[in-house]
């Protein structure tokens, strides 16, 4: 495995550590996402065998509702933001929720994390990178836009 991929499960470990514990430091969780998101160009899986015979578990509903919950000590909740930066026309601004961000990264690599776990590295790999440009990527990018934010302001 090369260093690259290594210092990305490094990361990813290192968040779901940052997540699951009893205080959440935010600028923590802006050098880990940062790394997160600069590790991603290395997930290349043409390699790796990504299949699996095993169904790994997501979160669930009720599992998000306690991971989000759980980041009530971060100093910023909701943000202003748009979905589609790069869509000018009758584009609105909405509200976004910095603990959402980070509860659906949380679960996006968690789930990643149960097949490398169990030895499944190909399958982990292209989840964690599949997962980034359709779901947690979106959130990672937005939750980094509005902690840059609360440290300008």
């Amino acid at each position: 495995m090369s260093p690259a991929i290594e210092a990305f499960i490094d990361n990813v470990n290192r968040y779901c550590e940052w997540h699951e514990s009893d205080s959440h430091e935010i600028e923590a969780a802006r050098q880990i996402l940062l790394a997160l998101m600069q590790g991603i160009p290395a997930l290349d899986t043409t390699r790796l065998d990504t299949s699996c015979s095993t169904e790994y578990e997501f979160r669930g509903h009720e599992r998000w509702k306690d991971d989000h919950k759980r980041l009530a000590d971060l100093p910023i909740q909701y943000y202003r933001a748009v979905f589609y930066p790069l869509q000018f026309e009758n584009e609105e601004s909405v509200v976004g929720d910095l603990h959402d961000d980070l509860a659906d990264i949380y679960g996006d690599l968690w789930h990643g994390l149960q097949g490398y776990n169990a030895g499944d590295i190909g399958y982990a790999i292209d989840h964690w990178r599949t997962s980034y440009d359709q779901h947690w990527g979106h959130h990672a990018a937005a939750a980094m836009f509005a902690i840059d934010a609360y440290y300008r302001s």
